[in-house]
C-alpha cells in the first residue's frame, strides 16, 4: 500500500480523488494549501504527491520546485493536476519538477493509471 499525498484546495474533489484512490489500496493524507502540505511533509514520507497548481498560499509550480529542492522530497514523484490551459500549464509543471500533469476534469480511471505509473516508475522524471 502506498501514501499519497493530495494537495487541494477543492474539498469535494480533494475527498473525490481521496475516495478513488483509498479503493484501489492507498493510504492518503490531504492538504488544503502549500503550507499545510509542507508542514505534512515534516511528519510523513509519501510515496508520491498530487499537486493542485491553483493553490490559495502558494502556486504549486512553486512549491514543485520547493519539493525538489529539499534532499527528503527531491525524487519524490509528483503528479501536477489543474484546471489550467493544459498547452501551457504541462510544460511549466515538467520544468517545474512534476513527473507529470493531469488536467482537470478527469475520470478516476485516468487518475489511477497516472499514479500507477508514478508509482511503478514508469513516468520518471529526467534528470
Amino acid at each position: 500500500m502506498s501514501c499519497i499525498l493530495i494537495i487541494e484546495d477543492d474539498p469535494d474533489l480533494a475527498e473525490l480523488m481521496a475516495i478513488t484512490l483509498r479503493s484501489a489500496g492507498h493510504a492518503i493524507e490531504l492538504a488544503a494549501d502549500g503550507g499545510a502540505a509542507l508542514q505534512t511533509l515534516r511528519t510523513i514520507t509519501p510515496d508520491a504527491v498530487l499537486l493542485d497548481i491553483m493553490l490559495p498560499d502558494i502556486v504549486g509550480f512553486s512549491l514543485c520546485e520547493t519539493l525538489r529542492r529539499r534532499p527528503a522530497t527531491a525524487r519524490l514523484p509528483i503528479l501536477c493536476v489543474s484546471a489550467c490551459d493544459e498547452a501551457e500549464a504541462r510544460p511549466i509543471a515538467l520544468a517545474s519538477g512534476a513527473n507529470d500533469f493531469l488536467a482537470k476534469p478527469f475520470s478516476p480511471h485516468q487518475l489511477l493509471d497516472r499514479v500507477r505509473k508514478m508509482l511503478t516508475g514508469r513516468h520518471q522524471r529526467a534528470a
